[in-house]
């Protein structure tokens, strides 16, 4: 079992005391919103649970890899369309900081941890479906300015967002693999982050496209080297796909101890549903579950912080713990009967809310895809156990 240090224990108790206070008590009416909650998102700034670094490790950040995967997982269990909202900016906050010019840091990085400005990345296209590098929108550089101009979609922060991280081949790029990343602040001309897409869940989070038409933007927005992007963006879908897990535990937490206060209310002659082993048993298997997606979770996360190889853990985890919560979300949803059919309830909330897991940030259907494929390169190379 991964075991946390004393340090670590204290930050988990002290967010989970957060998520109780603050957050919980307002979640159904955040969710009515379907509003981005800007006013949430500053007072996790102001707590420092925004400066957060993972494997783009941003010198001076409050907190490292498992610690990043705890804040997460608590914030989930009271709000998960928050983590989600999280998760880009904190990757885009991270990678502006290792990899951007030192005039775009100052512009950006100390606002974004304080949450006064909310980042989003922009990679995926329409035309390239589960192909993340599968990209038409151009850069060109004219005179004193990155020109770019292509459409993105399923944005998460998408229309709330104050600046995206935009992946963009460069005329002179000829092969596929040839992609650059740059800023472009919400309020470029050309920009239009105004169309939002409505999901089943996620309310709080808003998904959206973007379209660009001649944005002009200055040679510091370009991150990192042009046409270098590929390494960058493969790892940041392993750092998604450990977030993506940590939201699973998060809302799985969540669920089974809704689960666990409802069935231990004593009904009609003092007996509670707990009482009886076909619920009990079924609350046990919960908690199994989530035990082993939470240390999974960190064991992962532990690898990926020390730069360790782990793009086939980050599949595997991120599957497991994705699939993981559907099923303690739909047991949770049973065991509480007609109330948990009943609208804007907390399981209501966790189970519509879980339902991306197993889509974002790569299908199921892609991590095997991952898998599989390390598995027989491995054999084919002699490489030995994959283990």
């Amino acid at each position: 079992m991964f075991q946390l240090d004393a340090q670590q224990r204290e930050l988990r108790r002290e967010v989970r005391e957060f998520v109780d206070r603050e957050i919980l008590p307002r979640s159904a009416a955040y969710e009515q919103s379907a509003v981005f909650p800007k006013a949430l998102f500053s007072r996790l700034g102001e707590l420092g649970y925004l400066d957060l670094s993972f494997y783009h490790q941003r010198p001076g950040a409050g907190h490292g890899g498992i610690e990043s995967m705890i804040v997460m997982e608590e914030i989930a269990r009271g709000l998960p369309s928050m983590t989600l909202s999280m998760s880009p900016h904190v990757q885009c906050m991270n990678l502006i900081g290792c990899c951007g010019a030192q005039s775009l840091k100052d512009r950006v990085i100390a606002p974004a941890i304080r949450g006064e400005l909310l980042l989003a990345f922009a990679i995926s296209e329409a035309a390239g479906g589960s192909d993340a590098l599968g990209i038409d929108t151009m850069a060109v550089f004219d005179g004193d300015a990155w020109v770019l101009n292509g459409e993105k979609c399923w944005i998460t922060n998408g229309s709330a967002a104050d600046g995206y991280l935009v992946a963009a081949k460069s005329a002179r790029s000829g092969r596929y693999r040839d992609v650059s990343l740059f800023y472009v602040a919400a309020d470029t001309p050309g920009l239009d982050d105004s169309l939002r897409v409505s999901l089943i869940g996620m309310n709080n989070s808003p998904t959206g496209t973007i379209r660009m038409e001649n944005c002009r933007v200055p040679p510091d927005c370009l991150v990192g080297r042009e046409n270098d992007a590929y390494e960058l963006v493969k790892v940041l879908l392993d750092e998604g796909r450990l977030d993506m897990a940590a939201l699973a535990v998060g809302i799985a937490q969540g669920a089974m101890e809704c689960t666990i206060r409802h069935t231990s209310k004593s009904g009609r002659y003092g007996r509670s549903l707990a009482s009886y082993q076909g619920v009990s048993f079924q609350v046990a298997r919960m908690y199994e579950k989530i035990f082993v997606a939470r240390n999974s979770l960190y064991t992962v996360a532990d690898m990926l912080q020390n730069q360790q190889r782990a793009g086939m853990e980050a599949a595997a985890l991120k599957l497991y713990a994705s699939e993981m919560c559907l099923e303690v979300c739909r047991a949770a949803v049973q065991l509480h009967g007609a109330h948990g059919l009943s609208q804007y309830s907390d399981v209501d909330r966790y189970f519509r809310d879980a339902q991306m897991l197993t889509i974002g940030e790569g299908s199921s259907e892609i991590c095997q895809i991952v898998i599989s494929s390390k598995l027989y390169h491995a054999e084919q190379r002699g490489d030995g156990p994959c283990y």
